[in-house]
């Protein structure tokens, strides 16, 4: 039997490397100096050969034996290396299947049509819906989870002052000049409040004067004037930071979280969490994203299809503002197992007061498969995915040549 060459061994590289192995596949390694010992001790315990060195270099994959090899299969997170390995492969070796990792799927049949590669996956894709599906799945009714402490006692939103006290003040200035003017000037109502437009606003039309007023009104007209352009001018650059700052954006996207109900909850937008929204906004159900940042591409893509909370998943006041007492289930994808486990261990604290009854469904990417068994062996409120495992098994097929089953 051809042997395989896996070009990097990262966490997923390694997966695909056991995979292989656990088909009876000859597997043979290119790795940088850079990876891990751990590693490395594992590709061999799992009876794979290795090479050192840079996979892009043909040195290296002359020592590996490419040209001979059924399959080469590139495995690390760096598209461009990536593909400029499967290029070379291609021109020194063109009968080997070149299976190649990549986080563009819309390029992936230009990659196949194009340069000939046997096939080019992106393994958040191709492992979406697997977290898609464990998230949807009916939620038990009862709660069935024991209280681990007091209700969680959410605060609301803290509002910035400024935006607060200069408009109450403009208001405050406004309503006591129409007073002023309606007993001082024997006007009308409507007219007071007409001339206390002029003054504040400085238009000024001069149908209405303060010629014949006491003065200390006149002294009052001109403190009305001044103080008029300075807080018009004050509340148009707090107008102008709310908006600029996406201030404005994100009270509207919290309004629109806190609306939703029977939604999911997904945390991280990064290439997983991305391909989860997209899947399920897809298949017609509401998403609600968080994520600690929102000044990219994939945050501009996702905002118009669901709401964008910007914030820390693992405090409860973010999670409330996603909505999270009316959820169906919550996603946590970011590429940190302990975040997205604290992340978890929060929401299901908060789901403990929601009104529904209903166990809230906690999704979590997990990298590590001790940390997965330990967890699933001691609680049925988690359930832990990795895409790389879902997604080995789709490149190992490739490898080989075989259909999809």
């Amino acid at each position: 039997m051809l042997s395989v060459v896996v070009c990097g061994l990262g966490r997923f590289g390694l997966q695909v490397v056991e995979a292989l192995r656990g088909c009876g596949c000859p597997v043979t390694v290119i790795a940088d100096g850079s990876t891990s010992t751990e590693r490395i001790e594992r590709a061999r315990a799992a009876g794979a050969e290795f090479v050192r060195g840079d996979f892009r270099t043909p040195a290296a994959r002359t020592e590996a034996n490419v040209a001979a090899a059924a399959a080469a299969v590139l495995t690390t997170s760096s598209d461009a290396d990536n593909l400029e390995a499967a290029l070379e492969i291609r021109g020194e070796a063109p009968g080997v299947r070149v299976v190649m990792r990549h986080s563009q799927p819309r390029l992936s049949r230009r990659f196949e049509t194009d340069f000939g590669i046997t096939a080019a996956l992106a393994p958040a894709d191709l492992a979406a819906g697997a977290f898609v599906e464990a998230a949807l799945e009916a939620p038990a009714t009862a709660l069935g989870m024991r209280s681990i402490g007091r209700p969680v006692d959410i605060p609301r939103r803290p509002v910035r002052a400024e935006f607060v006290a200069i408009p109450l003040l403009l208001i405050g200035i406004y309503v006591g000049a129409i007073a002023v003017f309606r007993h001082t000037l024997n006007l009308t109502w409507v007219d007071a409040t007409y001339f206390a437009t002029t003054v504040v606003t400085t238009v000024g039309f001069g149908d209405i004067n303060l010629h014949q007023a006491p003065d200390w009104v006149k002294l009052f007209g001109v403190v009305l004037m001044f103080a008029g352009v300075l807080l018009i001018a004050v509340t148009a650059s707090l107008l102008a930071v709310f908006v600029v700052t996406g201030t404005a954006d994100q009270l509207r996207n919290e309004f629109r979280a806190r609306g939703l109900r029977n939604h999911v909850v997904v945390c991280g937008l990064g290439s997983v969490g991305t391909a989860v929204a997209r899947d399920l906004y897809d298949r017609g159900h509401r998403v609600v994203v968080i994520d600690p940042t929102a000044d990219d591409e994939l945050h501009r893509e996702t905002n118009p299809r669901c709401p964008v909370i910007v914030g820390d998943a693992t405090r409860p006041v973010i999670l409330h503002r996603a909505g999270i007492e009316h959820a169906r289930a919550l996603v946590a994808c970011t590429s940190n197992d302990a975040v997205n486990l604290e992340i978890g261990l929060t929401a299901q604290t908060v789901a403990e007061t929601r009104p529904s009854g209903q166990r809230l469904r906690v999704v979590l990417r997990c990298f590590e498969a001790d940390l997965a068994r330990r967890i699933h062996a001691v609680s049925d409120n988690y359930t832990l995915l990795s895409e790389a495992k879902i997604t080995a098994d789709v490149f190992v097929r490739q490898a080989l040549g075989q259909a999809e089953g």
